[in-house]
């Protein structure tokens, strides 16, 4: 009677290890089946989110996604990820002759490397992606003299992010200028950092009116060199960004201090200002800042900078007074705290 028992309890104790063994068996084939099984266009996607070279790095690891990256519909090159200029140069260079030229290129970034690219390469990626209608375009610009003609009008850009070098607009004679001859017909986004706008020929600074699509427009720590005004103008731009100066030095302050106008820009919907030490007078017509409905201001207040910022600050609070809400960082409410208290001094 003792062995039959014990001969039911093995058989038990195997049933339940080969049961065991069966579930994670199938467990493993079903986590195999889910990256194996992926479409190509899902993969795609997700590559889409890495480097570039990250991207053709994984490729290699499959049979079948050996030729996959060729497909990739955004380029994100980088110098950072490679040794030398040398390599970084190559492999770009290979890039755009090895890619399926028939694919599109919905996006390309390209991080802090125009010079170690050198002018020629990148005068290529730049009519490459411009030849295979390029949305959205991510730049360091140390000059646009080298840009070819083609970017000046591209047809399909939609989105542009442009840097220049911060040096050039705080340490040396000469800042970036941010050419007037941009012919973006179907631009909605733009953001712009380390540029200096100059007036045009009718006196006026005024840089983004021949943008009709524009929707979304941001500028950081950008300088006006011949006019008092900086002049947003544009029929259909929705949501207006302006972050001035941040955690960068003061050596020619007077280029700063220029009004914001909010000339014609009946759709304007959103504002927001992130300012340091100094804040830009407001001024608009009626009807622009009637159609201001969120508003939000953060100002970084230092000792012994700005003394005029509280009348400035009320001042703006009073041209925005028609708008649905408005949001104010705890810096900036101490700004106009400490001024309450200044003209009405405790006894």
């Amino acid at each position: 009677m003792e062995r039959p028992k014990r001969q039911r309890e093995d058989n038990k104790n195997e049933d339940m290890i080969s049961e065991e063994r069966h579930k994670r068996q199938h467990k493993d084939n079903q986590n195999e089946d889910m990256i194996s099984h992926l479409s190509d266009c899902l993969l795609l996607h997700i590559l889409s989110f890495l480097k570039t070279k990250q991207a053709v790095q994984t490729c290699v690891l499959s049979k079948r996604w050996i030729n996959l990256w060729k497909t990739l519909p955004t380029l994100s090159l980088r110098l950072f990820d490679f040794r030398s200029y040398f390599f970084f140069r190559e492999f770009v260079s290979q890039v755009l002759s090895l890619r399926n030229d028939s694919t599109a290129i919905c996006a390309l970034h390209l991080y802090k490397c125009h010079g170690q690219l050198g002018i020629n390469l990148f005068q290529r990626t730049i009519k490459y992606a411009v030849s295979h209608n390029v949305k959205h375009l991510q730049l360091d610009v140390p000059t646009f003299e080298y840009f070819p003609s083609c970017f000046f009008s591209c047809l399909t850009l939609t989105s542009l992010n442009l840097s220049a070098y911060y040096n050039t607009l705080f340490h040396l004679a000469q800042p970036q200028i941010f050419p007037n001859s941009l012919k973006l017909p179907a631009l909605t986004t733009l953001s712009l950092e380390f540029f200096a706008f100059r007036c045009s020929d009718d006196g006026c600074v005024e840089p983004f009116s021949a943008f009709n699509m524009l929707n979304t427009l941001i500028v950081r720590s950008c300088v006006v060199l011949d006019g008092q005004n900086l002049r947003i103008s544009s029929t259909k731009l929705v949501n207006l960004t302006i972050h001035m100066y941040r955690g960068c030095h003061f050596k020619n302050f007077g280029r700063f201090s220029f009004r914001i106008e909010l000339y014609y820009a009946p759709s304007l919907h959103t504002f927001a200002f992130i300012g340091n030490v100094y804040i830009h007078k407001l001024s608009g017509s009626k009807s622009v800042l009637a159609s201001i409905k969120h508003a939000s201001i953060d100002l970084l207040g230092i000792p012994g900078f700005g003394r005029k910022n509280p009348a400035i600050l009320l001042n703006w609070l009073i041209e925005l007074a028609n708008i649905d809400s408005l949001t104010i960082t705890p810096p900036t409410l101490k700004i106009l705290i400490l001024d309450c208290l200044g003209s009405f001094p405790l006894s």
